[in-house]
């Protein structure tokens, strides 16, 4: 008969397997979309903010372009570099499990329960900025746990803390909130030595106690300024410093904001917490309550208690930024597999002592809790449905790209509608020549292998509520510099906690009467793609 343990890790092992498949097929996002933009305009000798507009910190350009450097402008590129990540994060929590808890299946069983958050987040959702930074938080927590075999397990070498610091530093540049990971790091790593200051006053040998306490926060502290401060100086260097300045902290503010409106703390708070615990994954849901009914051994508290203290400060940034998408838990799922991971553990090993119908019976319990909640959103289809669209296209070979294009549409964005006025484009505007698009739908210059006229790659500064007419000025100067070809209009593109209105493109037009007049005296409706007016320059003037 096959040892219980074998079965579950055979099953863990397989789930991970397809999941990481499936994260293969996925294609661009919007967000994607922009992110691929800049990379491109950055490797061409630009910079983001000052030559590529967008409002996400600059982290996740960093990691577009090397994908971008790797392997071109195909969007399985990202793609790549994010299994390859889950890859390697997916076994640190395997070596994690093994150095706190003594076991290295609680690893393997976190990173499946991960990794299926991760593939039920889909194309929108990964890839994201979040995606990465809690691939890097693992990496960093295991740079800093020694093994059993490492000598003094209570001093971690200065090395190790400064790698650590720099992981969670450049976590930051992906996400700022995602560096207070390190804070919490250095305090758990710190909090021995604290606790032996009353003795070491009785003693009087306080400075070693002082050091000990002080130590990690200092070396973790110190790394983690390195990749910022390369950061700056190279947008310094470049004469690019004053776009960061103002993209991140005078527009990006403004858009944080728009979310606090008419809330408390404690409101934004409360339902932060209860998404993450309840709306996103029922088998996390269930080992977070294993765990808790079961309680961490004395052995198991320490790792416990540092997964949880990170978990809290990635919940308080998305709180902070009072948005709630699904991508902004992105960074969180790995440290909650760990916990759901070690408490689905606990349960199981207990009713394995009890014979098959205790494990048939969890088993069974857990697969109920996988269909009760799931981690896919704002899709017309579940999870299954759209997992077994891919693995048949998977499995067929051939590239469907049609069968692909409605995978990676949803909402207003509508992927063969880009695609076909992206190729539209390709045909009727000379390489050398530029286009706009008034919208949100920046994929279409990659698409269309066209350069933007404008370093807005989307039209949210012109839309939004706050410091609209300075970047409408700009926005029409550019235009008037380098006039494009071709000007593409979005209709249907609504997103008021984003613009802070609900006015689409279209509509937005009729308040923005320069680039309104521009298209009507300049340009020709040439061709309608679902959504997408395409206006080309009218060749009798």
């Amino acid at each position: 008969m096959v040892p219980f343990s074998k079965v579950v890790m055979g099953a863990a092992l397989s789930l991970s397997v397809v999941c990481l498949l499936l994260v293969l097929t996925f294609g661009y996002g919007r967000d994607q979309g922009i992110y691929a933009m800049v990379a491109r305009i950055t490797l061409d000798g630009g910079m983001p903010y000052r030559d590529a507009f967008d409002f996400k910190p600059p982290g996740i350009f960093l990691l577009f372009m090397g994908a971008r450097a790797l392997f071109g402008a195909a969007q399985w590129g990202i793609r790549v570099v994010e299994v390859a990540g889950l890859v390697a994060m997916s076994l640190c929590m395997v070596r994690l499990a093994e150095r706190w808890w003594g076991d290295r299946r609680i690893g393997v069983m976190a990173a499946a329960l991960t990794l299926l958050v991760h593939a039920q987040l889909d194309f929108w959702h990964t890839a994201q900025p979040e995606s990465f930074g809690g691939m890097l938080t693992v990496f960093a927590l295991l740079l800093v746990t020694p093994g059993a075999d490492d000598g003094d397990r209570a001093r971690v070498s200065t090395f190790r803390l400064i790698g650590a610091g720099v992981l969670f530093g450049f976590a930051g540049l992906l996400k700022p909130p995602l560096a207070g990971g390190g804070a919490v790091l250095a305090v758990a790593l710190g909090w021995p030595s604290l606790m032996e200051l009353p003795r070491a006053l009785r003693a009087r040998r306080v400075g070693a106690a002082v050091v000990g306490a002080v130590r990690p926060g200092a070396f973790i502290a110190l790394g983690g300024v390195l990749p910022i401060a390369a950061c700056v100086a190279w947008f310094a260097a470049q004469g690019a410093l004053e776009d960061l300045h103002r993209v991140l902290f005078v527009f990006t503010p403004h858009y944080t904001a728009l979310g606090w409106k008419g809330q408390s703390a404690l409101v934004l708070g409360w339902y932060g917490v209860s998404q993450w615990l309840t709306n996103y994954s029922g088998p996390m849901a269930l080992g977070l309550g294993c765990l808790v009914a079961l309680h961490p051994e004395r052995r198991e508290r320490a790792g416990v208690a540092l997964l949880g203290g990170i978990i809290a400060m990635h919940l308080a940034g998305v709180v902070m930024q009072a948005k709630f998408f699904p991508y902004h838990f992105g960074a969180t799922w790995p440290l909650t597999g760990m916990l759901a991971g070690l408490g689905l553990w606990k349960a199981w090993t207990r009713a394995a002592r009890w014979g098959w119908p205790a494990a048939a019976g969890l088993a069974s319990v857990l697969v109920l809790f996988g269909f009760a909640r799931s981690a896919t959103k704002d899709v017309a289809e579940g999870a299954l449905v759209r997992a077994a669209r891919r693995a048949a296209l998977f499995a067929a070979g051939a590239r469907d790209q049609a069968a692909l294009d409605a995978l990676a549409s949803v909402a207003d964005v509508n992927a063969h509608a880009n695609r076909t006025a992206a190729s539209f484009l390709s045909e009727n505007v000379a390489p050398e020549r530029s286009v706009f698009v008034w919208g949100f739908e920046p994929v279409i210059y990659d698409l269309a292998d066209r350069e933007s006229a404008s370093r807005y790659l989307y039209n949210v500064p012109q839309r939004a509520m706050w410091g609209r007419e300075p970047a409408r000025e700009a926005l029409m100067a550019e235009l008037s510099a380098r006039p494009p070809a071709a000007i593409v209009v979005e209709r249907h593109d609504v997103f008021p906690m984003v613009t802070g209105e609900v006015l689409d493109s279209r509509d937005a037009l009729r308040g923005f009467p320069p680039l309104a007049e521009l298209l009507d005296e300049r340009y020709r409706l040439a061709a309608t793609f679902e959504d997408l007016d395409v206006y080309l320059e009218d060749e009798a003037l």
